[in-house]
């Protein structure tokens, strides 16, 4: 049986048509595959990895170790780089307030931070610790020194401080001090839940923990007149501070302190 001429073209035809669709679809492959795979080599290159890191406003964290620890080195490709994840871990510190990690293409990373300072040494359940104006525990000894005030609120819990309206008032106010001061302030909790501070020997009255800030400035003050070390300083309303005659001391909710203790915050 004989096969029309005519048809076996046709059959020619198609078969040539498909190889060279298949051709063109292999080619454009094979340059896809090409150009991702040089993308991938240039983004992995040294062309595209980590010249210069920049870091800002570290003192006492860990920030570096943490970068190290998260391969944030010079000549890591930056592609690889996690900023968010980095950013995590560095804010996990309890030095740390806020982190920044961002590419600065081609080859640099700035990372900033800003860290907590210590305000204040602070007495709560869990002990001494010193603790920054946010109320925020910072790695530190277990017992105070003279280089900040103290504030004895061991009726506090120390989970809760960072939280504690009675707290962060009573941090406010000595970090709101000059450090000559601030240095022999010792801040307590009285048993009428008012506070009470003993700055360069003066028994002070701060009432409730608000408008601290304005305390300590109206306490600088009338320090300057040279009140008598026998009289109460009252800031509960701090535009209208009072001197008042020596009168019997509200209970505090905190035990009293040792003589060792008392000399510790006073410097």
């Amino acid at each position: 049986m004989s096969i029309d001429p005519r048809l076996m073209e046709r059959r020619r035809v198609v078969a040539e048509d498909k190889a060279r669709r298949n051709m063109r679809r292999l080619l454009r492959l094979m340059i896809v595959v090409a150009v991702v795979g040089a993308g991938t080599w240039f983004m992995l290159s040294p062309f595209m990895s980590v010249k210069e890191i920049t870091v800002t406003g570290v003192s006492a964290s860990n920030t570096v170790e943490v970068m190290v620890d998260h391969d944030l080195v010079v000549d890591r490709p930056m592609i690889l780089l996690r900023p968010s994840e980095i950013e995590e871990a560095i804010e996990a510190d309890p030095w740390i307030v806020d982190a920044s990690v961002r590419r600065s293409w081609p080859t640099g990373v700035i990372v900033r931070v800003e860290e907590r300072v210590p305000a204040a040494w602070v007495q709560t359940d869990e002990g001494w610790a010193r603790r920054s104006i946010d109320g925020h525990a910072l790695p530190s000894s277990d017992e105070p020194d003279d280089s900040l005030g103290w504030v004895r609120l061991k009726s506090v819990a120390g989970a809760e401080a960072f939280e504690s309206p009675v707290v962060l008032g009573a941090i406010e106010f000595v970090d709101a001090l000059p450090n000559d001061l601030a240095s022999e302030t010792i801040v307590r909790l009285a048993g009428n839940g008012e506070l009470w501070a003993e700055v360069d020997g003066h028994q002070v009255r701060l009432g409730r923990p608000v408008e601290m800030t304005a305390k300590a400035l109206s306490l600088i003050a009338l320090l300057e007149v040279d009140p008598p070390k026998t009289a109460v300083l009252t800031l509960i309303a701090p535009t209208n501070p009072a001197v008042t005659p020596n009168r019997s001391l509200p209970p505090s909710q905190e035990e009293p302190a040792s003589e060792a203790e008392e000399g510790g915050g006073e410097g």
